[in-house]
C-alpha cells in the first residue's frame, strides 16, 4: 500500500522586477521549480503560470516527517533573515505544506510549528498554507 506524503516548502511568488536566478544567488540554494508568467507550468500539460514564482523545497524527500523537513529549510532560512527581509516584505512568500493521505493503516502525519519557526515569521512576513489531500478510497 502506497505511504503517505507531506511535501514542506518555501515559496517566493509574484515578483516581476527581479529574475529568478537572482533569488538564487541571493539565498544560495537551487529551487525545485520555478514558474515564469505566461509559459507552461509543466510540459505535459497546457496550464500556463499565471504568476512567476520560486519554490524550494526540503531535500530530505516526501517521507520525512514535517518538522525534519522544516527544520531543513529553517537551518538555511535563519542565517538569510537581512537577505530575505526585502523580498518577504515586495513579493508574496509562503511555508507551502501538503499532506497527502493513501493509507488510513499508517499513523497521519502531524504538523506542529514550534519557537524556531514562529520565531522566524515575526521576523519576516511569511504565510503559511496547508493543504490536505484524502485519496478517494480512503472516504468511501
Amino acid at each position: 500500500m502506497r505511504k503517505n506524503e507531506i511535501i514542506v516548502r518555501f515559496c517566493i511568488w509574484d515578483f516581476d522586477d527581479i529574475s529568478h536566478e537572482t533569488i538564487t544567488e541571493h539565498i544560495g540554494v537551487s529551487p525545485i521549480r520555478i514558474y515564469v508568467k505566461g509559459e507552461r507550468m509543466n510540459e505535459k500539460l497546457p496550464q500556463v503560470a499565471k504568476r512567476n514564482g520560486w519554490l524550494y523545497e526540503s531535500p530530505l524527500g516526501k517521507y520525512a516527517c514535517f518538522e525534519d523537513q522544516m527544520n531543513s529549510i529553517l537551518d538555511i532560512l535563519e542565517s538569510k533573515t537581512e537577505i530575505l527581509n526585502p523580498l518577504c516584505e515586495r513579493y508574496y512568500c509562503e511555508f507551502s505544506c501538503a499532506l497527502f493521505i493513501y493509507n488510513n493503516e499508517e499513523s497521519t502525519p502531524w504538523v506542529h510549528l514550534n519557537s524556531r519557526y514562529n520565531s522566524l515569521i515575526k521576523r519576516l512576513n511569511i504565510e503559511f498554507d496547508f493543504d490536505i489531500y484524502c485519496h478517494q478510497e480512503l472516504i468511501e
